[in-house]
């Protein structure tokens, strides 16, 4: 068999979105979300993929939460290793252009993320089961905590 050439995304608004919201639901499938956090995900992917006003969630906001819904994915063991190196440049780009102008320097092009064929894969399902922190109240503060960089123990 020939080795397959990676794809090349250029980042944008619209796709980086559909990034974002293709990974919060592969961390949904896998039990990353309470129920709350989850209803609040939709309705930012609803602001941000359909356009639906919402009296709470602002555009940039809704980019937050999808920022900090993928955060927690990745806290919850739902990536891929490639999967999250995928989804740390457009975490890193959605930030960029959710900041101020004041506060991002002039880029003269878009960003390009080489990836494999398929950027979600489903057959590379994670057999362990991650256990779940006791959580004690309702909101998203705690998908904004830094993730640890030190390895998982088994």
């Amino acid at each position: 068999m020939s080795e397959q050439e990676p794809t090349v995304i250029t980042l944008d608004n619209q796709n980086s979105v559909q990034i974002l919201a293709q990974y919060i639901e592969v961390a949904q499938q896998k039990g990353a979300y309470l129920l709350n956090e989850a209803e609040i995900l939709k309705r930012a992917m609803d602001v941000l993929i359909n356009n639906i006003h919402d009296k709470e969630i602002d555009a940039n906001m809704a980019k937050q939460l999808l920022i900090q819904g993928v955060n927690k994915g990745q806290r919850h063991g739902a990536y891929t290793l490639n999967d999250a190196a995928l989804l740390s440049k457009v975490v890193l780009f959605v930030a960029q252009e959710t900041a101020p102008a004041t506060q991002v320097p002039a880029q003269a092009s878009k960003p390009t993320i080489p990836v494999q064929a398929a950027p979600v894969q489903e057959e590379q399902v994670q057999e362990e089961q991650v256990q779940e922190e006791p959580v004690d109240s309702d909101d998203l503060s705690d998908l904004a905590e830094p993730i640890p960089l030190k390895p998982k123990e088994v």
